[in-house]
């Protein structure tokens, strides 16, 4: 697949500060999430509560934005929207999968990127969530063979 945005194609893996850039952004991110008291389970465990509606409102924001960002970006002929690939929809394995993740979020209190704030701060709920899903990433690669075709199929 080619890279969308042609004129940004000088910023590749190639280059060795790429990488710097990466961790810059990776860490200024999880930075903005840890202020923001994102990194503490309580807050996005009471998102399912109904109680602290913050992780909702700024996920439903950046989604907006992103979607005005990318649409705009093709309008002005930034972006070559027939380049961007857009998975297919497989309803029974994304309900499953929505169900899953669902329920680890609700029981550890952390999607996966605030577990990682979390546990940078050295809380130790969110090292412990990052260990269950390093041990369900591995137990998927173990099992993964038995049921892919079901997953691939489940549409």
């Amino acid at each position: 697949m080619n890279f969308p945005l042609p004129e940004f194609i000088a910023v590749s893996a190639a280059n060795p500060w790429t990488y710097v850039l990466f961790g810059v952004i990776g860490f200024a991110f999880g930075f903005t999430l840890e202020m923001s008291g994102f990194g503490d389970s309580r807050k996005l465990a009471a998102q399912f509560y109904f109680t602290e509606l913050t992780v909702l409102k700024v996920m439903f924001t950046a989604i907006v934005t992103a979607m005005v960002l990318l649409f705009g970006a093709v309008s002005v002929g930034i972006l070559d929207f027939s380049q961007v690939w857009v998975n297919p929809t497989y309803l029974w394995s994304g309900i499953l999968g929505g169900l899953i993740m669902g329920v680890g979020f609700i029981i550890g209190g952390f999607c996966p990127t605030t577990s990682l704030a979390s546990a940078s701060t050295g809380k130790i709920d969110g090292m412990l969530f990052m260990l269950g899903g390093f041990v369900g990433a591995f137990l998927f690669g173990e099992t993964e063979q038995y049921f892919t075709n079901w997953y691939n199929n489940a549409g």
